[in-house]
């Protein structure tokens, strides 16, 4: 019996022994939680200042992306003009003159542009003997072929390549004071100098067709969104357009521009003063 009582106050000791263990292993176990926490907590907050320093990363990169993209298309149109212009001069050692600006019938029917002139010297001979040179330009015999988009003729910084009608548009005109009706010029009239004078130039509102013979504007009337007159770019390299001069060299030239500078290169044989451009 003495046994037995002894035997039950060892387990009653034993007993007491074992719950502060107990409830030492449960605070362990809440302190494990705690840590699990916090660790989740900051893999949070490293993950928002992630996605927010690559959000400030692309805010810093699309600017740079768009420069890149517009001076892309910048040289492409640079390119179109140098292609215009060796077409140009290929005509003129063929016909020992570059192309009248248009074709005009006694009875005043317009049958073709400078434009269409140039087609068999930019890869297209095949659509230029399908024209009717004895048809208006727009007849219905001559609309299919106009319809046609030609690359050289399509500068990639504007968006329109056709009209309302369908018919393929020019994203370039000539300059009206070279290009005449019905008159081509010749090297040794462009009395001011082949590398002062404007053929060609890029534009970007009242855009007409490739084959519309009066795709001519005059360079002296400054640079705008008008239709008469040539476009002008913006890009980070300011403001301005692209002109192809008579020697077939293709220029930048800014709006910003004498306008005197302007009414000079337009003239092929005015014999102005021409300054820095």
């Amino acid at each position: 019996m003495a046994r037995r009582d002894n035997d039950d106050d060892d387990y009653e000791d034993d007993y007491e022994q074992e719950r502060p263990r107990k409830r030492s292993r449960g605070r362990k176990k809440k302190g494990g939680n705690s840590t699990g926490t916090t660790l989740l907590i900051v893999a949070a907050v490293a993950m928002g200042m992630l996605v927010m320093c690559g959000g400030i990363g692309v805010a810093l990169l699309l600017p740079a992306v768009q420069q890149a993209r517009e001076a892309a298309r910048r040289s492409h149109s640079k390119n179109n003009l140098k292609q215009i212009g060796l077409a140009l001069h290929n005509y003129h050692d063929v016909y020992i003159m570059f192309p009248p600006g248009s074709i005009v019938k006694e009875d005043g029917t317009a049958t073709l542009g400078w434009q269409g002139s140039i087609l068999p010297f930019v890869d297209q001979i095949g659509l230029y003997e399908q024209l009717d040179f004895d048809a208006a330009w727009d007849a219905p015999e001559n609309r299919q072929i106009y319809t046609n988009v030609i690359p050289t003729y399509q500068n990639p910084s504007v968006p329109e390549m056709t009209d309302s009608s369908g018919l393929a548009l020019s994203h370039y005109a000539g300059n009206s004071r070279f290009f005449r009706p019905n008159q081509g010029m010749k090297m040794n009239n462009i009395m001011d100098g082949t590398s002062n004078t404007i053929m060609v130039g890029e534009v970007t509102s009242g855009l007409k067709p490739w084959g519309d013979p009066t795709n001519v504007r005059d360079p002296g009337a400054g640079m705008g969104a008008t239709p008469t007159q040539f476009g002008i770019r913006i890009s980070a390299g300011g403001n301005g357009t692209q002109y192809l001069l008579c020697d077939g060299s293709v220029r930048f030239i800014s709006e910003s521009v004498d306008p005197a500078i302007l009414q000079a290169l337009a003239t092929p044989d005015g014999r102005e003063p021409v300054g820095d451009f």
